[in-house]
């Protein structure tokens, strides 16, 4: 069985962020950006970019965090391995509910399952 857990070892570091933001692989839709590259590890890792301009309360950004990071480690074991920056890009997330915020990132996810 898979150890689901979500280690520091599983976050990119502030250097790792540009490596991807020099040549990543791009996937988006209506909320979320999705910028990723191949690593040379035997582990997914994931970076989480919230904007204060699009989510201006932290409790806010924050919420979304979390969830983005459970998803990642319920999942991570079903991508690609790379490592991934996911992006909140649009104000108008805060209007819909959790379960289709959720369904937009498992919309996004799907692009970098082991199919």
């Amino acid at each position: 069985m898979n150890n689901l857990n979500f280690s520091k070892k599983k976050r990119l570091t502030s250097f790792n962020f540009n490596i991807v933001f020099n040549d990543p692989i791009k996937s988006n839709n209506k909320y979320y950006t999705i910028l990723s590259k191949i690593n040379r590890r035997k582990y997914s890792r994931i970076g989480i970019i919230i904007p204060k301009k699009i989510i201006h309360k932290t409790n806010l950004r924050n919420k979304f965090k979390r969830i983005i990071r459970e998803y990642f480690r319920l999942n991570q074991y079903s991508f690609i391995i790379m490592d991934y920056i996911i992006i909140i890009n649009n104000r108008n997330i805060l209007k819909i509910n959790d379960f289709f915020s959720k369904k937009y990132l498992e919309n996004i996810w799907s692009f970098f399952k082991i199919k």
